[in-house]
């Protein structure tokens, strides 16, 4: 039993693109310890390497925050934030810098506003962030998402280019 959760540690550690001294770290561990150990040993992960990140509702905030204070509100400020509706369907990774500082967070998805049809239209959008800094809304897409995310990332995600 314990010889098949490092394997399937060892695995997920691979998918991520680690090394093989992590890969053997990740496998280190008791079955208890469970994804614990694979998160560790992914924060280990080569620079340029790209990861899979779990969305949480609190990033699904911010991000709208951002969306509106960044986009939304200077073209509609009558609109209140609570209008807002997303993102959904989002996507969450990073590309892993040589420090960091440097590690650049990547998030892809629908956002809309109630009451204005056209406001859902064009996506998906993105979101970005550098090391510990502040998410920016980077725009919307028209459904292509390349060169603004990277495709090492895209991979990672299993998509394209032509995000539909």
């Amino acid at each position: 039993m314990i010889r098949t959760a490092q394997l399937k540690r060892a695995t997920a550690a691979a998918a991520v693109g680690l090394s093989i001294a992590a890969v053997a770290a990740a496998t280190e561990g008791t079955a208890a310890a469970g994804t614990t150990v694979v998160q560790q040993a992914a924060a280990q992960a080569r620079p340029g390497t790209a990861v899979n990140l779990k969305f949480s509702e609190s990033l699904r905030k911010t991000l709208g925050d951002r969306y509106y204070t960044g986009y939304y509100h200077r073209h509609h400020p009558r609109t209140p934030r609570s209008r807002v509706v997303g993102p959904k369907g989002v996507y969450y990774g990073k590309i892993v810098g040589r420090s960091a500082a440097s590690t650049v967070y990547y998030a892809v998805g629908d956002i809309r506003v109630k009451g204005d049809p056209i406001s859902g239209q064009d996506g998906p959008h993105i979101w970005r962030k550098k090391g510990n800094g502040k998410w920016a809304y980077v725009g919307d897409t028209g459904g292509y998402v390349c060169p603004t995310v990277p495709r090492a990332l895209l991979r990672v995600w299993h998509k394209g280019c032509g995000w539909y």
